[in-house]
């Protein structure tokens, strides 16, 4: 058996004004030829297909386009939902999809969870809302990572007693994970993460959700995140995409394949003196662009961004103006930026002496999802 797991497809996703679907598109391309080349049985994915709950139409044409081009080589697709995506539309789709022999799994339930493909029996679970996973009975008193994790086990016992082969594709947060900060933030905090622990059971785990590749080294089987397709915006900068393919045989083999970028993303940091020679330079290459511009002299700034738009024209996406006053001081944490969870903990520590309490990190996450 020979599958391709990819995720956070991000359908719709735009940076500024620019539609990235072109960028979707490109990488959903190479997937496909891959899937021709190497003969494959089936493609996971899992999850965000979409970056709206409500999906425009180009992004909606450019998705089933993609699961018509499988069909046409005799490649099956199995999808869940993600946060991104809402679980009604998912599932006001997926009659018609069965049709391009696509199955997909709209919301977690114990009924309907497990896909048999071959000699594969596929768990599925798609991303664990809250509202979902906890109905008014003693379950509603455990935490959301307990209530995951027994989900997890549940589908782990469904999926042995069909087969011996058995995969875990879902949607979800994994404690560790190293994320990139493109992921809405009250997602990926300790709220909602599921400890490595619960993904045993099953010889391969799918994962989307987190952005980064990334294997999770402490699970007690090989747990995967491919990240997203393409560059979602420039915390991303620079990353290198991937898909994996999973070869089931005797023993099972996972093999990392890279994802060419159609346009990547790039951060550049420019003294105010240095301008007109950057340009040369940055006119030339095939990027978005994101510029720091540092500035002395203030009364100078409207022709200089003037001069840059007209230069670079639809590359530039995204100018910061920075004087020497404004400058800050390194942060303290050079790895990775915080996020405002990190910020509010590191708040209370200042504040009141000791950590966060629980139930206010709740609240405060609540919060947050209703700004998101």
């Amino acid at each position: 058996m020979r599958l391709i797991h990819i995720a956070d497809l991000h359908a719709g996703k735009t940076l500024g004004r620019l539609s990235r679907n072109p960028d979707l598109a490109h990488a959903l391309e190479q997937v496909v030829a891959f899937a021709k080349d190497s003969r494959a049985d089936a493609v996971l994915v899992a999850g965000d297909v979409f970056d709206k709950a409500n999906p425009d139409n180009e992004s909606k044409e450019l998705i089933f386009d993609f699961f018509l081009r499988l069909k046409d080589i005799g490649c099956e697709a199995i999808v869940i939902s993600g946060n991104h995506d809402s679980y009604d539309f998912m599932k006001s789709i997926s009659g018609l999809t069965r049709l391009a022999n696509v199955h997909i799994f709209d919301r977690p339930s114990k009924d309907n969870c497990i896909y048999s493909l071959g000699d594969v029996a596929i768990a599925c679970l798609p991303y664990p809302s809250e509202r979902v996973l906890t109905p008014a009975d003693e379950d509603s008193k455990r935490s959301y990572g307990e209530l995951v994790a027994r989900f997890i086990t549940y589908l782990a016992q469904r999926a042995r007693s069909l087969s011996d082969k058995t995969i875990l594709l879902a949607h979800l947060f994994v404690a560790g994970s190293r994320y990139t900060n493109t992921e809405k933030v009250a997602s990926v905090t300790l709220h909602y993460a599921v400890q490595p622990s619960s993904l045993e059971g099953f010889d391969y785990v799918a994962l989307g959700h987190v952005h980064r590749y990334q294997r999770i080294e402490t699970a007690p089987v090989p747990a995967y995140y491919t990240g997203s397709m393409f560059q979602l915006d420039f915390s991303e900068a620079g990353e290198e995409k991937f898909f994996n393919f999973i070869v089931f045989d005797e023993d099972l083999k996972v093999e990392k394949i890279k994802v060419d970028q159609k346009i990547e993303l790039k951060e550049v940091s420019i003294k105010q003196d240095e301008v007109s020679y950057q340009m040369g330079k940055l006119k030339t290459g095939h990027n978005y662009l994101k510029i720091n511009l540092y500035l002395e002299n203030k009364t100078t700034a409207g022709s200089l961004l003037e001069m840059i738009k007209k230069d670079l024209g639809e590359k530039l996406v995204r100018i910061e103006l920075i004087t020497e006053g404004e400058r800050t001081p390194e942060p303290e944490f050079q790895e990775e930026h915080l996020n405002p969870i990190e910020i509010y903990r590191l708040y209370y520590q200042q504040n009141h002496g000791g950590d966060l309490p629980p139930d206010l990190e709740k609240t405060f996450v609540e919060i947050l999802k209703e700004a998101e």
